[in-house]
């Protein structure tokens, strides 16, 4: 499997991804820089980070979903509320479909865990 040419910000990395990924991702970024405007921008294992001390977020896009990634635990409300709206979860990502919208209440609720 070929690897991903390096990326060196948010920008070069949303725009090496799949053209259906790119306006989720972007929505992302605009989220996590307005809920969290004291978290830091970086790349990190070819992905775009934001940290703050040792809190951070990620975001990744994959074949046929966007990862949002979050150094918590989501809780048992967020959880539900995900499951409730049709968004699969890990113990501290939400999954976000191609072919769905960006659930930006949702999103908001999992960026408030690391506030």
């Amino acid at each position: 499997m070929p690897s991903r040419p390096k990326v060196t910000d948010t920008t070069a990395y949303i725009n090496q991804a799949a053209e259906a990924a790119q306006p989720i991702l972007t929505t992302l970024v605009q989220l996590i820089t307005t809920e969290l405007p004291d978290f830091e921008a970086k790349i990190k294992w070819n992905l775009p980070f934001y940290q703050r001390d040792k809190q951070y977020v990620s975001i990744a896009a994959y074949k046929a979903h966007v990862s949002l990634s979050i150094s918590a635990d989501l809780d048992e409300a967020t959880l539900a509320a995900a499951k409730a709206a049709g968004y699969p979860t890990g113990q501290k990502r939400l999954n976000l479909p191609l072919t769905q919208p960006v659930p930006t209440a949702l999103v908001q609720q999992v960026l408030q865990l690391i506030a």
